[in-house]
């Protein structure tokens, strides 16, 4: 526990002095590659599983200071959905041996020892909680914390709820991560519409009070959006939080489904554009989101080095 805590203080102070810069897309990176179906069980791949690594490492390459495993939908509850909750153990360990694995190969290339953290993706369950649908909020509770204690005991330095359209289920996997992983550094960040508000109604001005009080570190927001939209978001975000910790991740832009790949329309240079505003707001942690490439994060990072 004492390592988990010196890495957690670690972050914080870090994040004190500079913003960090988080990584990019994982999933459609994926898919840019040819490979499809739910990224998550890619992991179970030894083909893919490399090529999971050589992504984590073209984003260490482009100044990402925190990576995050490709474990976004592999809580028990949302792999018991499709049949897959026996995979459970492996997925989420060889997430994180991905993750490692890139960060050692950065520091034999690079002779480097500038240190990269690992996050510990979490993301929605994919179930609506009581009275909307039938799952119990203790069931997600539970979900979260067993994959938020595999995470943690596997060696990532940090947790990432991410993606989550109701408060209520980020609130479940917040507690969920406390009660699994309690000295280990948490974020939460909730998915908004263009207007600030997510499709179950939580508004971007009004939800950080809540994670902050159930135990979060950082809080947020991610995907759903282009970075352009993200600029209002994290402005609701911070005049309603003027102290917290913020995490952003947004979308690189709009999606188009053309020749049945979907594309997103913003440039690298077009994020790195409305992320000098995103900056304004005094954020801890820039990343980026569905779309996103290592060339997006390498731009940010140059925009981010800059304010430093």
């Amino acid at each position: 526990m004492g390592s988990i805590k010196k890495t957690k203080q670690d972050l914080l102070t870090l994040m004190n002095k500079r913003t960090l810069v988080c990584d990019g897309a994982m999933g459609t990176s994926l898919q840019a590659l040819g490979y499809k179906g739910p990224g998550d069980f890619l992991n179970l791949d030894p083909s893919a599983l490399d090529s999971i690594t050589q992504i984590h490492l073209q984003y260490i390459e482009a100044g990402s200071d925190i990576i995050q495993t490709n474990t976004l939908g592999a809580s028990p509850a949302k792999l018991e959905q499709s049949g897959n909750a026996g995979y459970f153990n492996e997925i989420n360990l060889k997430g994180v041996l991905a993750a490692q694995k890139a960060i050692e190969l950065y520091r034999g290339k690079s002779a480097h020892d500038r240190k990269v953290f690992i996050a510990g993706d979490i993301g929605p369950s994919g179930r609506l909680l009581e009275p909307y649908g039938d799952t119990k909020y203790q069931l997600l509770l539970d979900s979260f914390a067993r994959q938020a204690e595999t995470l943690s005991k596997n060696g990532v330095d940090l947790i990432i709820i991410e993606t989550m359209i109701d408060l209520n289920e980020a609130l479940a996997a917040v507690e969920g991560a406390k009660k699994a992983a309690p000295e280990t550094l948490i974020a939460c960040t909730l998915s908004f519409k263009e207007d600030g508000i997510t499709v179950m109604g939580n508004r971007a001005d009004k939800f950080g009070k809540y994670l902050i009080d159930a135990g979060c570190d950082l809080i947020g927001a991610n995907c759903s959006v282009g970075s352009d939209s993200m600029i209002k978001i994290t402005e609701k975000i911070r005049d309603a939080n003027p102290d917290a910790l913020l995490l952003i991740q947004p979308n690189a832009g709009v999606p188009s489904f053309i020749d049945g790949m979907t594309i997103f329309n913003e440039t690298p240079e077009m994020m790195a554009e409305n992320f000098k505003e995103i900056l304004n707001y005094n954020i801890s942690i820039a990343g980026a989101c569905c779309g996103s490439t290592p060339e997006h994060i390498r731009k940010i990072f140059a925009i981010v080095k800059k304010r430093n």
